[in-house]
């Protein structure tokens, strides 16, 4: 707060995304410690991958040989006295592979926050294969009738909510993005190298057009999109700013089967065999589980009290409806629970792998309220997400 923390010092300028095997020094406080460290390297590669702070968006990395550890993360990197890039992570399975994050996503991050929000990324939306099999071209009819023999990619899944939703179908073949051909490996020409083609469009933002043409029903067809963000998502992105999402109902304690809840619960429904939970969270799209739930409501724990007794064979199982109405998220839930205890005598409740239901006497979990929030030293009996507001939106 004290302006005098900054006399006389000097901001650094971005530079422009540097080319490969050329130096950077990386600067932090590796370790931590009191005084600065300058580590030196080259830029070894650039491409999209995954950003371990959310562990689901992939966005544009550039990897470095310069030693980049815990405590260097928000350092620049500088070449030639500009920053092109800010050092993020590191792959601890290697030897000096360290990543930054490089110029255009940095001038992206400015320019979303320039009203004081982070909105985060828009979602092209597409799942693609590979269609290097030639008996996959000839039975897609792409053999003799498109220009280019090594060209498109098979899309086999649509995002909900995404750019590509209600426009592009499964069964297309993406032969271009924005003018540029799309390999059969997924792969465009982009300033002079290889990329994957998502790289053209991950920095758009929303309300852009995404011009692409495909392979449809044994013609080539121009289409026009709009780009788009979705929440279909959102719950598998890792949220650092707000406390995890909760119910508590008769002391039994109510989870949206997110990415904290995973961090939590994974390696034990793993050990379990709980094949259900995994798989339903792992293919939530491929599967289409989407189409059934926003997201998945588990009953991961019981605080024990006399109105859930013998409550415990239904913990860690999937919720799939209250008093009959089928549950399609969260938020969707507990409001159905609400009404029950409100409106019925009794609030039932149907589990995966669960024949019978779990029966709770409304009544009873009304005057249990109380008396568990004492017990168990609760200061509130839910917390929810404020309607609209991702996780992308908190620092995704």
């Amino acid at each position: 707060a004290d302006p005098e923390f900054f006399k006389d010092s000097r901001p650094l300028e971005l530079g422009p995304t540097p080319a490969l095997n050329t130096g950077v020094e990386v600067i932090g406080f590796p370790i931590g410690g009191d005084r600065v460290s300058i580590t030196r390297g080259v830029v070894s590669r650039k491409g999209m991958d995954l950003y371990s702070h959310s562990r689901i968006d992939s966005h544009m990395i550039l990897q470095v040989d310069a030693a980049i550890n815990p405590g260097n993360s928000g350092g620049p990197a500088l070449q030639d006295g500009r920053v092109i890039g800010v050092a993020f992570q590191t792959l601890t399975q290697g030897q000096n592979l360290g990543y930054l994050i490089p110029p255009p996503v940095i001038q992206r991050f400015l320019k979303d926050i320039g009203d004081g929000r982070y909105d985060g990324y828009i979602e092209f939306g597409v799942s693609d294969f590979p269609t290097v099999n030639p008996a996959l071209r000839r039975a897609l009819g792409l053999e003799g009738q498109v220009a280019s023999p090594d060209t498109g990619v098979l899309i086999y899944s649509i995002m909900p909510g995404s750019s590509a939703d209600g426009v592009l179908r499964r069964g297309d073949v993406l032969l271009s993005v924005n003018g540029k051909a799309i390999s059969e490996t997924g792969d465009v020409e982009f300033e002079g190298e290889l990329a994957p083609y998502v790289e053209l469009i991950d920095n758009m933002s929303p309300d852009d057009s995404i011009v692409v043409e495909v392979w449809r029903e044994g013609k080539r067809e121009r289409i026009q999109l709009q780009a788009r963000r979705t929440a279909a998502i959102d719950f598998m992105r890792k949220n650092y700013d707000l406390p995890p999402e909760f119910a508590v109902f008769g002391g039994l304690v109510f989870q949206p089967v997110d990415a904290d809840l995973m961090d939590e619960y994974g390696e034990k429904w793993a050990r379990e065999g709980r094949s259900d939970i995994l798989y339903r969270y792992s293919y939530f799209l491929p599967a289409e589980v989407w189409k059934e739930t926003a997201v998945d409501v588990v009953l991961s724990r019981r605080l024990t009290d006399g109105v859930n007794l013998y409550a415990e064979r239904f913990e860690g199982r999937l919720i799939t409806s209250v008093n009959g109405g089928a549950v399609k998220g969260f938020a969707d839930f507990v409001e159905k629970f609400d009404r029950a205890l409100e409106g019925e005598e009794f609030v039932v409740l149907r589990f995966t792998g669960q024949s019978t239901p779990l029966v709770l006497r409304s009544a009873d979990v009304r005057a249990a309220r109380s008396r568990i929030a004492r017990q168990y030293g609760l200061a509130r009996d839910r917390f929810l997400r404020p309607a609209g507001l991702s996780r992308q939106g908190q620092g995704g």
